[in-house]
C-alpha cells in the first residue's frame, strides 16, 4: 500500500486533551470563547481521525484471523469428522477444541468480534460532537453579524 494512504496512523491526540472535551460542560457554553470551540472541533476531528483507523486496524486483523481459523478447520475437516458430528458446525467446533492453535486463534477473533461491536457507531456520535461545535460557531458568527448590522442602521 502506499506510504501516503497511511498517514493517518501520524494522528496521536492527546488523550487527556479529548477527555476533557468530551467531558465539556454545557452550562459553560456561553463563556467559553470561539478558539477554544475551534480547538475542541479540531481536537475531535484528528481523534476521529484515529479511532477510524484503529477500528480499520482491528477489522482487517479480524478477518485476517478468521481466514486463517477457516484454513485451519478446512485443512483438519474429512468425511469422516463430518460424518461423526453431523454438522459442519459442530464439526468445526471440535475440532477447534481440539487444537490449542486453532482455539487460540478463535479467541482473538471472538476478542476483535467484541471490540468492534463495543466502539460500533462511536464514529457517528463524534462526528455528531464536531457538528455541535461547528454549529455554535456559526450561531455566534451570525448574531455578531446580526448586531454590527443593527448598529450600522
Amino acid at each position: 500500500m502506499e506510504e501516503g494512504l497511511l498517514l493517518c496512523k501520524k494522528v496521536e491526540p492527546r488523550a487527556e486533551f479529548i477527555t476533557e472535551v468530551l467531558k465539556y460542560d454545557v452550562d459553560t457554553l456561553e463563556s467559553t470563547d470561539g478558539v477554544t470551540l475551534s480547538k475542541y472541533a479540531m481536537a475531535l476531528a484528528q481523534y476521529l481521525i484515529y479511532f477510524r483507523s484503529q477500528i480499520n486496524e482491528t477489522r482487517a486483523r479480524l478477518h485476517k484471523n478468521k481466514r486463517l481459523l477457516e484454513s485451519g478447520i478446512n485443512q483438519l475437516i474429512t468425511k469422516e469428522v463430518l460424518k461423526t458430528y453431523k454438522t459442519k458446525a459442530d464439526a468445526a467446533n471440535a475440532i477447534i477444541s481440539g487444537s490449542a492453535e486453532l482455539n487460540a486463534l478463535k479467541e482473538k477473533v471472538e476478542a476483535d468480534q467484541d471490540e468492534t461491536f463495543l466502539v460500533e457507531d462511536i464514529d457517528k456520535m463524534i462526528s455528531e460532537y464536531i457538528a455541535t461545535f461547528k454549529r455554535e460557531l456559526t450561531r455566534r458568527e451570525n448574531e455578531l453579524y446580526t448586531v454590527r448590522k443593527e448598529r450600522l442602521s
